[in-house]
């Protein structure tokens, strides 16, 4: 026997012990692990041997169960936002060309901004400095000394394409966070985001996660505006809403009359389409919860009450840098979420209180106020905190403080989103999924064999055995790199099996034609193993290129066929011109055959 043939022998010998070593942890959790270990990684891993691995293949959401969503990004709301960041940057400007100025505001109906110039203002001079500095602004006159600033039509498509893309990464973060293994999260038309996670044990949890906006704010209370609302007719108000009377300290320390309203959750809208007209432009209103009277089944019957805040936010969350859950040492059920700003984030704060000592701050999340403190003094180091309340179930409130802790260090949405579609798979939709599949392969595998055995006698058995190590591998290499095994992924799978034998019959005709002009068994495999390894290369390089493409360019359901078929390519040209050549070499050498079955 000749020395390449043991160490060829020696290296199929351990590719086949490193799939074996890779598959045991995918053999041992789907077959011997509790569900407890299923459901906790670090169970898992803990309960394998020391010797092997942690890491398996995964089964897809159409496998295994799981969330399906589709979300709308309100990617004009993003607009607003870039119109509102966008006027703070003009303020400062027109103060150093010193352009004098009475306003730059937003109205709340659009996304255009109002700036109101002095007399002396040479409006051409401003249009001219408009041009050259803040080229994304189209302007236009609009009575004596104002000017209408809007977003191009190229900056607007911009900053709406470039939110749906952050809230996908944001999404993809939470969920990697959350413990989701390959989630598909991929943008669908215009401003929609589809969201699939498998395998999610508390679905309403997950979504919670996935879907909150988690825009953070410090905004200072007007307490001054609230004659505004004093002066709004009780008989305008839906039934059921009131009005209270409070007092709050003044910018200079003193006592001052506030006049709020209180509601429940479903009046929100309702009140709101009442005060919104009557405030100023600079003045917003915002709702925080003073009793959370409603349950599960009732959660519109939580009583709010307003807040008027200053349009413009003293600082937002993007300045965060870490969020982590505290407890109360004093109050053992009291859980808070405390957050570091980055070193400007931290200059903005401490200016912001220093600015408003005596007055209260809005700690807005999600347009809904959490708290609003007075502030003591400036407050520097760059560090807050977000109460959650000692009252209720302890467990609950500690897994609301992380879940509010995860969402913010992920990063906030760019734009508020909602549920479009919603729809969880069950466990028994995907064992109906895996049982079929697994029939397919399973009738497709023994048709294969059964044609190579009639068809090529003794070396069919050859081929069968490269089919039955192609799969072995295929799904070995799936764990190695952690992949998800989907249903299209499964027809992958089967699609390989007879791609592996195709090679073997290209092989085996060309060994035919061999034998029928009078060589040797030996010389008509070396010559047939020959010729057509070229026709096999190229074949298969072509529908590798294919397989590139698609997982490339596709998602889902395309790209997890593509990856079981890219992976099932290399692993059929490996056991098609490897292994079955080091079984034909072994009984041609060993035992010099005078006839070959085939």
């Amino acid at each position: 026997m000749e020395r390449s043939w043991y160490i060829r022998c020696l290296f199929v010998v351990g590719v086949i012990a490193g799939a074996a070593y890779l598959l045991y942890p995918s053999y041992y959790y789907f077959a011997e692990a509790s569900p407890q270990e299923r459901d906790d990684h670090g169970k898992f891993c803990a309960s394998l041997p020391t010797w092997t691995t942690c890491t398996k293949f995964n089964l897809g959401l159409d496998l295994q169960g799981g969330v399906h969503l589709v979300m709308g990004v309100g990617v004009d709301k993003a607009v607003e936002q870039r119109a509102d960041r966008v006027a703070d940057s003009l303020r400062e400007a027109f103060k150093e060309e010193e352009f004098t100025f009475s306003a730059v505001e937003r109205p709340k109906t659009n996304a255009n901004i109002e700036v109101k110039f002095a007399q002396d203002v040479d409006l051409g001079k401003v249009e001219v400095f408009l041009r050259q500095d803040f080229a994304i602004l189209e302007s236009w006159r609009k009575g004596e000394q104002k000017l209408i600033l809007s977003l191009t039509e190229e900056e607007q498509k911009f900053v709406r394409d470039t939110a749906v893309e952050q809230t996908i990464k944001t999404i993809r973060n939470r969920a990697d966070k959350l413990g989701v293994t390959e989630p598909t999260i991929a943008r669908r038309g215009k401003e929609n985001v589809l969201i699939q996670l498998p395998g999610v044990k508390d679905p309403e949890r997950a979504i919670d996660i996935i879907g909150r906006t988690a825009q953070l704010e410090f905004t200072i209370v007007e307490t001054a505006a609230s004659a505004t609302l004093d002066s709004i007719d009780q008989s305008l108000l839906p039934p059921g809403v009131e009005k209270q009377e409070g007092r709050a300290q003044g910018a200079a320390g003193e006592s001052t009359r506030d006049v709020y309203l209180t509601l429940a959750e479903y009046q929100r809208e309702a009140v709101s389409a009442i005060l919104e007209p009557a405030l100023p432009n600079n003045i917003v209103v915002a709702y925080g919860v003073i009793e959370a009277g409603g349950t599960q089944q009732s959660p519109q019957d939580v009583k709010l009450r307003t807040y008027l805040l200053n349009a413009r936010p003293g600082i937002t969350g993007d300045y965060l840098t870490n969020a982590t859950v505290a407890q109360n040492p004093d109050v053992p059920s009291d859980y808070y979420v405390t957050m570091t700003f980055d070193t400007k984030g931290a200059k903005i704060f401490e200016d912001l209180t220093a600015n408003n000592v005596n007055r209260q701050m809005a700690i807005v999340l999600d347009d809904k106020v959490n708290s609003a403190p007075v502030i003591q003094e400036r407050i520097g180091g760059g560090t807050a905190r977000i109460t959650l309340g000692s009252a209720g179930d302890t467990r609950a409130r500690f897994q609301e403080a992380k879940d509010l802790s995860l969402v913010l260090k992920a990063g906030a949405l760019p734009a508020p989103v909602e549920i479009r579609e919603k729809r969880q798979v069950g466990k028994t939709l995907g064992q109906e999924s895996v049982e079929k599949g697994s029939f397919a392969i399973i009738v497709g595998a023994i048709l294969v064999v059964l044609f190579m055995l009639l068809y090529y006698r003794a070396s069919g058995v050859v081929a069968n055995i490269a089919l039955v190590l192609n799969v072995f591998f295929v799904i070995a290499v799936l764990a190695l790199f952690e992949a998800t095994l989907t249903l299209p992924g499964m027809a992958g799978i089967l699609l390989t099996i007879g791609m592996a034998v195709d090679a073997n019959v290209i092989i085996f005709e060309r060994v035919r034609e061999e034998l029928a002009i009078g060589k040797t068994p030996r010389a008509a495999i070396d010559a047939g193993y020959a010729k057509a390894f070229s026709t096999i290369v190229d074949a298969n390089i072509t529908t590798l290129i294919a397989g590139v493409v698609l997982m490339q360019y596709g998602t889902g359901p395309v790209r997890g066929f593509a990856v079981t078929l890219i992976v099932g390519i290399m692993c059929s040209m490996f056991t098609a011109i490897v292994v079955t050549r080091l079984i034909f070499d072994f009984f041609t050498g060993q035992r010099r055959l005078k006839t070959l079955s085939i």
